[in-house]
């Protein structure tokens, strides 16, 4: 597989620009990698990265929005719009079937917001791009999602950039843009187990960047890390077996043995079409592993190309509840 795809710069790790100096040296942190496997180097120079000290939130300016980021839109959302409603879990389906997520023009933050608040507490929160940690850790568990308005190959994108070397084409953008975030995530948004999960999840996040027990810098790191990888191999890139019950949604039924629920993956069209291409025999670019919730945190990963592993949960249920049940993984002391 040589096309790459859109990175998820979940609250990432790199050479990037940042003003919060002691987030910048956590995550320099390479102390505690030895510990890890699959380790790549991620770096990716130059993101801009937003902090709680600066102005980060950006309101949508729905009438601003031009015919070309219209197209673009259209484009990518058609693209995947069939084989999504095939392949994609239960819980997207619902999801996107229950919100005013167009597949012909850019979706309004502010039609979405309200339906979600309603359904599990959560609203959307416009911001300016990619936010550090502690910022992306504090909104999620508030229940306030992080949105960008920026689309992929968009005049926008350029002028954000201008004067920076950043790839920014269909298959690869250097931080999740709306596409990812709206099409990708924001359906699950209105499941309340998944919700709560969320919360959770923000919840530890926060609870280690504050680092309470003083265990320092570079553990703080490790943890983060730790985190970033379970995020990772489930929210974003993960799949379901596929029980066949989810098929009474779908327009024609589920022939490979999973579903996906990664939003990395449902907003990648290249990713769909190689985790269906692996699951048929067709490809044998990518494994399927069982989940196994002590590999999946130690287990770092390449957000520039296609991934070359799956981790296969039973359930969205079983996700929840192994997390639920091993955070102390989350919580190495050294």
């Amino acid at each position: 597989m040589e096309e790459k795809i859109e990175p998820l710069l979940i609250f990432g790790f790199g050479n990037n620009v940042s003003t919060n100096g002691n987030l910048d040296m956590i995550s320099q942190s390479i102390k505690y990698d030895y510990l890890f496997h699959n380790i790549k180097p991620n770096a990716i120079g130059g993101i801009k990265i937003f902090t709680k000290n600066d102005p980060y939130l950006k309101p949508q300016k729905y009438n601003d929005i031009t015919n070309l980021e219209n197209k673009l839109w259209t484009e990518l959302y058609q693209n995947l719009e069939f084989l999504l409603d095939q392949y994609a879990s239960r819980e997207y389906l619902l999801g996107i079937r229950s919100l005013p997520i167009p597949n012909n023009m850019f979706p309004e933050f502010d039609a979405i917001s309200p339906l979600i608040e309603n359904s599990t507490g959560w609203q959307l929160t416009p911001v300016a791009g990619f936010v550090d940690e502690e910022l992306f850790f504090e909104l999620n568990k508030n229940r306030q999602f992080p949105v960008t308005d920026i689309i992929r190959r968009s005049p926008r994108f350029d002028e954000k950039y201008s004067g920076v070397t950043i790839q920014n084409d269909d298959g690869y953008t250097p931080e999740p843009d709306i596409f990812h975030d709206i099409q990708g995530h924001v359906p699950f948004l209105m499941n309340k187990e998944y919700a709560d999960f969320l919360v959770e999840m923000g919840e530890l996040g926060y609870e280690t960047i504050k680092d309470k027990k003083g265990l320092g810098d570079d553990l703080v790191a490790h943890n983060l890390k730790r985190l970033q990888n379970f995020a990772w191999w489930t929210y974003e890139f993960g799949v379901i077996k596929n029980h066949t019950g989810t098929d009474v949604f779908r327009r024609v039924a589920n022939d490979m043995d999973y579903e996906i629920y990664g939003a990395g993956i449902i907003s990648s069209l290249d990713e769909t079409k190689s985790v269906v291409a692996c699951s048929k025999g067709d490809s044998n670019f990518s494994m399927f592993k069982p989940f196994d919730i002590e590999e999946i945190v130690m287990t770092r990963f390449d957000y520039s190309t296609i991934q070359d592993r799956y981790f296969v949960a039973n359930s969205m249920e079983d996700i929840y509840s192994e997390f639920r049940d091993n955070k102390n993984l989350f919580r190495f002391e050294g």
